[in-house]
């Protein structure tokens, strides 16, 4: 008979890895979304402000984190950067109301899954040392 809290790790465990692999999914085709449709992409972020070119770079930014967040050592660190570019794209949104994205209901899913997988994460890449 297995002790209850080692039962409790491995399904924490197996949440943790549900949650990477739905904040993967979602960011790295966001991320793909950028470079397959360009003309989109730079409109939007030209309307927003910012040079078209940029969501090159944030494109760039989401699948590459997106793949770190599959990799345990990298994961917290991903995570910092798939946050930052959340928070960013949030505010953006927010200070853009009644833009084709909405109000910025998807930057904040990912910002909550993203805060878990970084603060479950980080002691772990800590005490892998």
């Amino acid at each position: 008979m297995v002790p209850q809290p080692r039962r409790l790790s491995w399904s924490r465990d197996v949440l943790l890895w549900i949650l990477n692999v739905v904040a993967a999914l979602g960011l790295g085709f966001a991320g793909l979304a950028k470079f397959l449709q360009p003309e989109r992409w730079q409109g939007l972020f030209g309307s927003w402000g910012y040079p078209p070119a940029f969501s090159f770079f944030v494109g760039a930014a989401e699948v590459v984190g997106a793949i770190a967040l599959l990799v345990p050592r990298l994961s917290s660190y991903a995570a910092m950067l798939l946050g930052v570019v959340m928070v960013s794209a949030l505010l953006t949104l927010l200070l853009h109301p009644g833009g084709a994205l909405g109000w910025g209901a998807t930057p904040c899913f990912y910002l909550v899954l993203l805060l878990i997988v970084g603060l479950y994460r980080w002691p772990r890449r800590l005490s892998a040392r």
